[in-house]
């Protein structure tokens, strides 16, 4: 009774023709629906995000990120979200760090249904990187973001916005606040 999208990382990669490891899903359940739903059919269970919406499942050798659809705020000392749950799809694909990770694959149609409110499609064809709020907003929310653009800017081999650009150079002391074992992993 509740909708279910494949979202971020994993519909990038399958435009992209990359492989898929790990599935990343949000849907309009609340976290107690969620355990609901996969209780019996889960081989394992961890619930360490519920507070943020996020249920993990482990199926066979596949992992699962469910999360509840999200409208999240942010303080400027923090890169952890204030997390109020949302009710639509392109909400939750706002706070996404990149339209190329602001697409949606809806699986609870008939026939899978592509959900790109922000152009992520159009920026992968067209090797673009750039974020579906203000860049400097985005960065600001969650200053990793700024490395993880580098790492897309590799990766996929896209050209950042002038706005991209500009808000890594206006507020780029913002990474101080991230721990040093977050910078090194991204």
């Amino acid at each position: 009774g509740h909708r279910l999208y494949l979202v971020g990382g994993p519909v990038r990669d399958l435009l992209v023709g990359s492989d898929v490891d790990d599935l990343d899903f949000t849907t309009d359940a609340r976290p107690p629906q969620i355990k609901a739903c996969l209780q019996g059919w889960a081989d394992a269970l961890w619930t360490q995000g519920e507070k943020f919406g996020t249920i993990g499942a482990k199926r066979g050798a596949r992992s699962y990120e469910i999360t509840t659809l999200r409208a999240e705020s942010y303080t400027d000392d923090s890169r952890k979200p204030h997390v109020t749950f949302a009710d639509d799809i392109d909400t939750d694909l706002s706070r996404r760090d990149f339209t190329v990770n602001a697409m949606a694959l809806e699986v609870t149609t008939p026939t899978p249904q592509l959900i790109d409110p922000f152009g992520g499609a159009t920026d992968l064809i067209g090797k673009v990187l750039r974020t579906p709020l203000g860049a400097e907003v985005s960065f600001s929310d969650d200053p990793l973001r700024m490395l993880r653009a580098a790492r897309f800017i590799a990766r996929f081999e896209l050209v950042p916005t002038d706005d991209v650009l500009a808000a890594v150079a206006a507020i780029k002391s913002r990474l101080e606040i991230v721990s040093p074992e977050r910078i090194r992993d991204e």
